[in-house]
């Protein structure tokens, strides 16, 4: 009897190990943002700005103009919005901020103008502004767009941005 019951105790201890090792490797988290931030992909890598004090732009003109950028290297990536009382909720990113509720654009060398995406009536995106604290001055939301650069006939795609920032106002 015990010959019997051997197979069967080393075949749920390993059922058991493989199932722990799959469940615990999906519970695990990734590691938390600090308090402030401001990261997204581009074409699937990881952007984040340096830690510079002219890294980050972060400006709310008034109640009408919101600026973000951000710097890493020699890569600028800057999103844009001009609208009437900017509060919560969704804004287009498209060809200027005349046409659209914003714009955006990605530069991968400053300085040469021969290298900046932006976007367009066909390359567009969205930035979702999801906390606004007007006491606090602290802007959080997410973003995505595409880019387009004319001379090089090229498309960059901005993926999983998210943000949470200390902004300035004038």
């Amino acid at each position: 009897m015990r010959n019997l019951l051997m197979p069967t105790i080393k075949l749920t201890v390993l059922s058991f190990f493989i199932l722990s090792c799959f469940t615990f490797s999906k519970c695990r988290k990734e590691d938390p943002l600090p308090e402030f931030y401001f990261q997204c992909k581009v074409d699937g890598v990881l952007y984040e700005p340096d830690n510079c004090t002219n890294c980050n732009t972060k400006e709310l003109i008034g109640d009408t103009v919101l600026l973000l950028g951000a710097s890493k290297g020699n890569e600028t990536l800057s999103l844009a919005i001009l609208k009437h009382n900017i509060s919560l909720g969704n804004y287009n990113l498209g060809k200027s901020l005349t046409e659209s509720n914003g714009s955006a654009y990605y530069d991968n060398t400053i300085g040469n103008p021969s290298d900046i995406f932006r976007t367009d009536s066909i390359r567009i995106g969205i930035l979702n502004i999801t906390e606004l604290n007007r006491t606090n001055k602290i802007i959080a939301g997410i973003f995505s767009f595409d880019a387009y650069n004319i001379p090089q006939n090229k498309k960059v795609r901005v993926t999983e941005g998210k943000f949470r920032l200390n902004y300035r106002t004038y």
